[in-house]
């Protein structure tokens, strides 16, 4: 057992950000995540890993039901752990993705998910928040990520608030469920069927992506859009 807790010892040191991470959540059945915490202060002592003297506080134990990732969302249902991370970007994120499923259930027409749908409550200054994946940014198709970031731009320009969700984490797979990108709107649009509309024509290629300059070639197209996404993926601290 003591090479596991090294490999994870290991694994925290190698790849947590502790100038960055406010809280590092433990969790196991049993007495494990207990157990593998006493060696983590002990060697951290005897190795004179001061990340792991300095940071001690930021740890929080968890009981899990199993070892399993999805066992992870045990944890943001209790109300204790969620006191502890209420000030971290996760918990921001898990608060607004919960607000949007429930608005899903209860008001739709404040819900939207889908790039069309969202786009169109864009155009109506409608949004109070974004929800995006960060998965969408890593697209192989140049045009799509630049739309992602335009869309995100124009987000925050019309003082809208953008949460981008890490796919590495359970919050951001059932962000991806539902398209990867959604929002909540400051005032409801009724107008689904219209945009539906709208969103099953592009799909089915009857509308067309417009282009800022038709006699360009592809490869024109594609370099300049590049570039400009690059850009603007550094202006927004993206790391390109």
């Amino acid at each position: 057992i003591d090479k596991f807790y090294d490999a994870v010892y290991r694994a925290i040191l190698t790849h947590v950000p502790f100038d960055k991470v406010k809280v590092c959540l433990v969790g196991s059945p049993g007495f494990q995540k207990d157990d593998f915490f006493k060696y983590l202060l002990a060697e951290s002592v005897r190795r004179e890993d001061r990340v792991f003297i300095e940071n001690k506080g930021k740890f929080v134990l968890c009981h899990a039901s199993s070892g399993h990732k999805h066992a992870i969302e045990e944890f943001f249902l209790d109300p204790n752990i969620m006191s502890r991370v209420t000030e971290t970007k996760l918990s921001k994120e898990i608060e607004v993705l919960n607000k949007f499923m429930r608005l899903l259930d209860t008001h739709p027409e404040k819900a939207y998910y889908g790039y069309f749908h969202v786009q169109k409550a864009n155009e109506e200054l409608a949004i109070d928040s974004l929800l995006i994946s960060d998965e969408l940014f890593r697209s192989p198709d140049i045009l799509t990520r630049k739309k992602y970031v335009e869309l995100v731009e124009s987000v925050r320009e019309r003082g809208g608030t953008v949460y981008v969700f890490s796919t590495m984490h359970v919050s951001g797979q059932q962000l991806q469920q539902v398209s990867g990108v959604a929002a909540i709107l400051r005032y409801p649009l009724p107008d689904l069927d219209e945009l539906e509309e709208i969103a099953a024509a592009h799909e089915a290629g009857i509308v067309e992506e417009e282009s800022d300059d038709e006699e360009m070639s592809e490869e024109a197209k594609k370099m300049r859009a590049e570039a400009r996404m690059r850009e603007e993926m550094a202006d927004m601290g993206f790391d390109t």
